[in-house]
């Protein structure tokens, strides 16, 4: 009987698919303060991994491991590279949480350009007069910049066209052709444009070149008035160089977060404390039709690799694994 391993609370529709399979022994680990046991890992034949971080020291013993499913599209928080080298493939869901994220990507860019919080606020304290401080401005005409137009990126950019959004894309892995199907423009240094963009949106993964891509140089060439959101990974944005510039220099623009450097942020952090600043707990992708659709392809995934028929496009270390026998110890 094969052993499966779950960290992390995954919708029931997901675990019908383990359960309903037969054949597999599973061992849940739903509340993050109970920690996963050494054994749950070094003795498993897959692990499906949603939230905390295996690390590669605690996968080194795990000989009888075989996929390492993803529920979700990043893989920060499993060893990528030391999996890889084992020929053990890595899944993701692919674009199921997409929609789900675009969304919220909107939400949080209008509800700073329309101030909603703010507003609401004022009503609520009878100060009905900010109607005629024109804080609140369009969408129509400004531009967006997206840092990665991806299965996200993409979602998003048919969303800003309906808002008539100047929509520019910086993503060295599309040809100019591809982005202009988008309904976008392809920049080729996005830093060098950074002063024309009233809003930034990031889609990008996190890795080294990427880490505090959003830094104290970025931040300091963009408009006083710009916008910026991530609802990819929190070490994309230097937390410490963005709230220095929201409460001072850039104080009439903002800042949307679903993710952050650590989660949960500190609740106490400087940062939480600005009014200009929209915040989610990493919930984007976290709607019913998204948790749903992701339990069930990241189960589906260790079904599949344990069966040796895993989906090539849902295999995110597939370079890697190029030339390798599948499953090669």
């Amino acid at each position: 009987m094969k052993k499966v391993t779950v960290i992390g609370k995954v919708h029931q529709s997901g675990l019908d698919i383990l359960y309903g399979h037969g054949g597999l022994e599973i061992t849940e680990f739903i509340d993050p303060a109970v920690p996963v046991s050494p054994d749950s890992i070094t003795g498993a034949d897959a692990l499906l991994v949603r939230t905390g971080q295996v690390s590669e020291d605690d996968i080194k013993d795990a000989n009888n491991l075989r996929v390492v499913s993803r529920h979700g599209v990043g893989c920060d928080n499993v060893p990528v590279a030391a999996l890889s080298a084992r020929g053990i493939p890595v899944t993701i869901v692919g674009p199921v949480n997409a929609i789900s994220v675009a969304e919220q990507t909107l939400s949080m860019m209008l509800s700073l350009t329309k101030r909603v919080a703010e507003y609401d606020q004022a009503v609520r304290e009878g100060n009905w007069n900010i109607r005629n401080s024109l804080k609140t401005a369009e969408l129509a005409g400004k531009t967006l910049l997206l840092l990665g137009l991806g299965r996200i990126g993409s979602e998003v950019a048919k969303r800003a066209a309906a808002f008539a959004l100047n929509i520019l894309v910086y993503d060295p892995y599309l040809s100019k052709a591809e982005i202009n199907a988008a309904g976008a423009t392809k920049i080729e240094n996005w830093r060098d444009g950074l002063g024309s963009v009233d809003i930034l949106s990031l889609h990008l993964p996190l890795n080294q070149a990427t880490r505090h891509i959003i830094n104290a140089k970025t931040l300091a060439a963009m408009k006083p008035s710009a916008i910026v959101l991530n609802a990819a990974r929190g070490g994309l944005i230097d937390e410490e160089a963005l709230c220095a510039e929201l409460s001072g220099r850039m104080a009439a623009g903002g800042a949307g977060l679903d993710t952050f450097e650590v989660e949960p942020p500190d609740p106490d952090a400087p940062l939480l404390k600005l009014p200009n600043v929209v915040l989610s707990p990493h919930s984007a992708a976290m709607t019913e039709e998204s948790a749903r659709k992701m339990g069930e392809v990241s189960a589906q995934n260790i079904v599949n690799g344990l069966e040796g028929n895993l989906d090539p496009g849902l295999i995110f270390n597939r370079k890697a694994l190029e030339g390798r026998e599948p499953y090669e110890e």
